[in-house]
C-alpha cells in the first residue's frame, strides 16, 4: 500500500530530476550550437553571415549591400537532442556524436547555402571568394 507521503514524495524528486535533466539538456545543447557557431566563422564567407543568438544560430545573406541582409533559415536544437535546420536534422546529440554531429551541421549549411545560391542565380566563384578573404 501506498501512502500518500510516499507518493508525494517520489513525484517531487521525479520532478526535481527531470528539471535537472531539463536544464543539463539545454546547456549541452547550447555548448554543441556554440561548437557550430565557431565551426561556421573560422573561415570568413563575404556575404554569409552566422550569429549564435540565444539557442538558435541565424544563418543569413547579404546581396546588394547589408541592407538587403534576408534569413536564410536558423539552427537549433530540437527536443530530441537534434540539431535542426528547418527540415534538416542531425544524429542525435551525444558525448560521442558531438563532433560527427558539428561535421554532418557544417555539410548541411554547405548544401543549403549553395541551393539559396542557385535559387538566386548568385553562385560564387570560389577563385574570387578566396580573393576577397585574402
Amino acid at each position: 500500500m501506498v501512502m500518500l507521503g510516499e507518493a508525494l514524495s517520489a513525484e517531487r524528486e521525479k520532478r526535481r530530476r527531470e528539471a535537472a535533466d531539463a536544464a543539463t539538456r539545454c546547456e549541452v545543447g547550447r555548448a554543441v550550437l556554440r561548437a557550430l557557431a565557431q565551426r561556421l566563422t573560422a573561415e570568413p564567407l563575404p556575404t554569409w553571415f552566422f550569429m549564435l543568438s540565444g539557442d538558435e544560430i541565424v544563418v543569413a545573406h547579404t546581396k546588394n549591400g547589408a541592407s538587403s541582409r534576408h534569413r536564410v533559415g536558423s539552427w537549433v536544437v530540437d527536443g530530441d537532442m537534434r540539431l535542426m535546420f528547418g527540415e534538416h536534422t542531425t544524429e542525435w546529440i551525444t558525448a560521442e556524436s558531438c563532433s560527427r554531429v558539428v561535421d554532418e551541421a557544417v555539410r548541411i549549411t554547405a548544401q543549403v547555402i549553395v541551393a539559396a545560391e542557385a535559387r538566386s542565380g548568385g553562385a560564387f566563384d570560389a577563385a574570387s571568394e578566396q580573393s576577397a578573404v585574402r
